[in-house]
């Protein structure tokens, strides 16, 4: 487990060896920092490779969290209470100093308050100035330095105790009696506990089963896909390649239900990686695209493959009857979250369109819906685009002078072109070879 220990060098240093004392599955990847204003910026080029971040301390994590979006676990050592105890501790018994007036930054006074009380200390005898915090100020650790050197040198305290490192080298450069507040090794210890725990819930997290269940949805009652069979088998296979495209892409298995739906199951990962964390689903809109058809999808996430696949078709039920071409998720039975779309939803107002690519094409060239539909089918059938005019004429069962104005309508809006003739005898005029392009 590749940890980020971000802080000063002491603290760092300090980490370190109760990772190499205790913690040998950890491996720690030191980023330190001199001023911790500069925590965002190591953040931002960490982060990609590492697997977990321990903060030093709170100050930096506040700043990072501010800027930086967490991508991996993150945890900071806290502002413990004992930690405060060990300096007041150390002040008394090892530096001898006079703890009755005291300036301090980074803790609150009920907290400095509880710590004196529990070595014996009363409150009414104490008497401490606690720095403003302004984290985003950038000259908030020279103003912390000032409101520390003031204080004493206007005799209002007898030591300084501190949490930022900077500001305790400062001091002690001015001969002024201070202290660093620094966790203690219990404090630090518990913390890497809470992070590889943080660290295990994640994988479990990612490796969680996630189910998707896809549903064609019904065509309008006067869709011509209901009068052609054919066409609605072609329709289907369209819609069974986009699946299992989809499907190979997030390592899902496929397992077809009924004649209009399916059932996909992979992992949350693998997912959320080709999703963009469930932002964009692509397959939505490639369905629509590739087919005359839309769906409605139903994502389920579940500690079991059952329980996915249950909250899989509460999602799918929800999208379908919100009128499908879109995406619920449905992660314990009860937390919704959706509708997700990849296209621009309809306007409400907006009256549903009958087979819409081929109503689209109809208004442009001027000819009947029926037509287009009709060489669309015809494409599809014999497995080309290429037909004389003739060739078609007859498949259509017209006039050869009726199919010819088709065409030319066709050619006008961009739907085909002649691409060549075909001789058919030796006296008769050559056939112009027509590329019908959908």
């Amino acid at each position: 487990m590749k940890v980020g220990i971000v802080g000063p060098a002491g603290l760092v240093d300090k980490i370190n060896r109760t990772i190499k004392a205790e913690f040998p599955d950890i491996v720690p990847v030191n980023c330190i920092y001199k001023v911790y204003t500069e925590t965002p910026t190591i953040i931002k080029y960490q982060q990609p490779h590492l697997e977990a971040l321990l903060f030093a301390g709170t100050t930096p994590f506040i700043l990072a969290k501010k800027t930086v979006n967490p991508t991996i676990p993150w945890e900071c050592v806290p502002r413990n209470g004992s930690s405060l105890l060990r300096v007041l501790l150390e002040a008394v018994l090892v530096k001898k100093l006079d703890i009755d007036k005291v300036s301090f930054d980074t803790y609150n006074i009920p907290a400095l308050y509880e710590a004196c009380e529990e070595i014996g200390i009363s409150k009414e005898k104490i008497r401490y100035y606690l720095a403003e915090q302004t984290l985003e100020d950038p000259a908030y650790l020279d103003r912390v330095l000032a409101f520390h050197l003031d204080n004493f040198r206007r005799n209002n305290v007898t030591c300084c105790m501190t949490a930022l490192e900077s500001v305790f080298e400062k001091l002690s450069a001015h001969n002024v009696p201070c202290l660093m507040i620094e966790p203690t090794a219990n404090i630090i210890r518990e913390t890497l506990k809470k992070l590889i725990l943080s660290y295990t819930v994640q994988l479990s997290k990612q490796s969680q089963i996630v189910a998707l269940c896809v549903q064609v949805d019904d065509p309008n009652e006067y869709s011509l896909l209901n009068d052609d069979e054919y066409q609605s088998v072609i329709d289907k296979m369209k819609i069974s390649k986009q699946v299992y495209l989809f499907a190979q892409k997030i390592q899902a298995a496929v397992i077809e239900v009924g004649p209009k739906e399916y059932l996909l199951f992979s992992t949350r990962q693998s997912l959320e990686s080709e999703t963009s964390g469930l932002e964009t689903i692509s397959l939505l809109e490639d369905i629509k695209s590739h087919s005359s058809s839309t769906i409605s999808l139903g994502i389920g996430f579940g500690v079991t493959a059952k329980e996915a696949k249950q909250n899989a078709g509460i999602a799918m039920t929800r999208a379908s009857k919100k009128g499908g071409n879109m995406a619920f998720i449905v992660s314990d039975g009860k937390t919704v979250v959706g509708p997700i779309r990849n296209a621009k939803p309809p306007e409400s107002n907006a009256e549903p369109k009958i087979d819409e690519k081929f109503l689209r094409i109809s208004d442009q060239i001027g000819v009947s819906i029926n037509t287009v539909f009709r060489l669309h089918s015809l494409v599809e059938q014999y497995g080309q685009n290429t037909f004389t005019a003739v060739e078609l004429a007859k498949l259509f069962g017209i006039k050869l002078r009726s199919m010819n104005r088709v065409i030319e309508k066709l050619e006008g809006g961009g739907y085909c072109s002649i691409i060549g003739k075909k001789a058919v005898a030796k006296a008769g005029r050559p056939r112009r070879i027509i590329q019908i392009n959908f």
